[in-house]
């Protein structure tokens, strides 16, 4: 009698086990996802701005009377600024701050050429500095 016991009490502890390892296996994937969000988030974001923002959205919405050469100029310089704050060379203030600028330009869906110039402004104020001996 003691053995039926012992027979009926097994299949419970093993629907258990494949439950518990069930919830480690979830935990530990949320633990990696959060992981890589804090060492790579700012990578990600920057790479997601540069892709979908700048590439898709700032460039349509620039003025009509932008030449194709005006156009490109924003975007390289925007490319090259978000670049810039990947290699820690502009400060995450302003990386942060452009940002949150080209997010309320963009609240219309349309840049006036003075909000594209003051983009520049802005670029161009916050860019990190040409050193001296690199002749740039």
């Amino acid at each position: 009698m003691t053995t039926a016991v012992d027979t009926a009490a097994r299949p419970r502890a093993r629907k258990g086990r494949g439950f518990f390892l069930t919830l480690i296996i979830g935990s530990g994937a949320v633990i990696l996802a959060l992981a890589l969000l804090f060492f790579m988030g700012k990578r990600f974001f920057i790479f997601t701005w540069q892709k979908f923002v700048i590439e898709k959205a700032v460039v349509r919405a620039l003025p009509p009377e932008y030449t194709l050469e005006e156009a490109e100029r924003v975007r390289m310089a925007l490319l090259a600024f978000y670049d810039a704050g990947a290699r820690h060379e502009v400060s995450d203030e302003a990386l942060y701050g452009l940002s949150q600028g080209i997010k309320e330009i963009l609240a219309d869906n349309r840049i006036t050429t003075a909000e594209a110039e003051a983009m520049m402004a802005f670029v161009a104020e916050h860019a990190p500095k040409a050193t001296a001996g690199t002749g740039r």
